[in-house]
């Protein structure tokens, strides 16, 4: 398809009419103006976007199925589930809530309504969620609590390729704590999950969002995340991109209040012909603020994995402390990895450093495993899980990291 015909497709269906009918309509209008992505589009030039115009994607609708999330659940959390873009509440826990207040759309607390859909106007596949989402948690965090909450995303098989729209506004009011996980699986059919997640911080909040891709062989994932701190905000943010044909996480974050601290850890893992691709740009806008960033990929057979990462310091923020390291493993000739670690300076009063590295597996470390005893196919698998093992084992919750280990052991046999 042509990419006025993908565009007008995504469009086509009429919008869902609710509370938000004049807002869809808006960003309907700032879709069509944006257009759909071309390839030498410099956002998109080293993903291309061929597996886009491929298939024809018909809008989701709600399922009977009662899908297994086996494997997903995470014991005493406070779980929101999706099916192919609908709340489902046979497999959601809302359970004992207490500082933590957490709803499908149509049962959220109206003033949360004064954060949504806040920024990322000038991203044409946030205007179409913004235009399409079908359902929304909405997350208000008022106090600090040692609950999880985890909001799970999942597409069930469907005889035609479908496209779902996910979507999280997440308000944690001053000096609020809590730890959010996002997930999103599916089938190894044709899909497309269009996500969006807004985090609004306030004075003194902390937020630890951990986002897991693992979408089935087949599926399209676009991933857009909003984040904005409040004065003496904490934001520790890890993302994984581990499934998926093809998948784009755009991720921007904006230091808004003075002395805001952010980390955003970020790890692709991409084999067989998977296109993997993140994006991040982070705002220093108030003065006194720290960022560091910490991002790897790996890449196997034919695949492709892209880091692009901007970091921007704004005339009025000084004071500012940022680092941002990019990290990279090519475990075969024919993949490729593009990193782009950037930073944009407009004031003299910080402290700035950015670097890339890019490499494959140490000879010398694979002889000395093999010396040991082990076969090849045992160190190289060794040697990988500790290169991925910085970012995931930052994860505070053991019965994720297990869950995560496994999904990466079985990509890597």
């Amino acid at each position: 398809m042509k990419s006025d015909d993908c565009l007008a497709g995504l469009l086509a269906d009429a919008a869902q009419h609710d509370a938000f009918s004049a807002l869809r309509g808006q960003a309907e209008v700032r879709a069509r103006a944006l257009k759909f992505p071309q390839d030498k589009d410099d956002d998109w030039r080293l993903t291309g976007l061929a597996v886009l115009h491929e298939q024809e994607y018909l809008p989701a609708g709600k399922t009977t199925q009662i899908p297994s999330i086996e494997g997903f659940v995470i014991p005493g959390s406070c779980r929101i589930v999706f099916v192919d873009g609908f709340y489902h509440p046979a497999l959601s826990d809302l359970s004992g809530q207490d500082e933590i207040r957490v709803s499908p759309l149509g049962q959220e607390e109206k003033s949360l309504h004064a954060h949504f859909d806040k920024g990322m106007k000038d991203a044409v596949f946030a205007q179409i969620n913004a235009r399409n989402f079908t359902d929304c948690a909405w997350v208000h965090v008022q106090g600090e609590t040692q609950r999880i909450v985890h909001i799970l995303h999942v597409t069930t098989p469907h005889q035609k390729p479908v496209v779902s729209y996910g979507r999280a506004l997440v308000v944690l009011e001053a000096n609020a704590r809590v730890t959010l996980v996002e997930e999103y699986t599916g089938p190894d059919s044709p899909y497309s999950v269009n996500s969006m997640t807004e985090a609004v911080l306030g004075e003194g909040a902390d937020l630890r969002h951990i986002r897991v891709q693992r979408e089935g062989a087949q599926a399209v994932h676009l991933g857009h995340a909003l984040v904005t701190l409040s004065r003496g905000a904490h934001y520790d943010s890890t993302a994984l991109a581990l499934g998926g044909r093809f998948s784009r996480y755009d991720q921007r974050v904006l230091h808004q209040g003075e002395g805001s601290d952010v980390r955003l850890d970020g790890l692709i893992l991409a084999d067989g012909s998977q296109v993997a691709d993140t994006h991040t740009r982070i705002e220093h806008l108030a003065p006194g603020c720290r960022s560091l960033q910490q991002h790897k990929c790996i890449a196997n057979g034919n695949s492709i994995a892209v880091f692009s990462g901007n970091i921007v310091v704004h005339r009025n923020a000084k004071g500012t402390d940022t680092r941002q390291s990019s990290r990279n493993l090519l475990l075969s000739g024919k993949a490729r990895i593009d990193a782009q670690p950037q930073l944009e300076i407009m004031n003299d009063d910080v402290s700035c450093k950015h670097g890339a590295t890019m490499g494959k597996l140490d000879a010398e470390e694979l002889f000395y495993l093999m010396s040991r005893g082990l076969r090849e196919s045992q160190a190289r698998k060794l040697l990988i899980h500790a290169f991925a093992a910085e970012i995931v084992d930052r994860i505070s919750i053991q019965t994720l990291v297990r869950s995560l280990r496994e999904s990466i052991d079985g990509r890597l046999v």
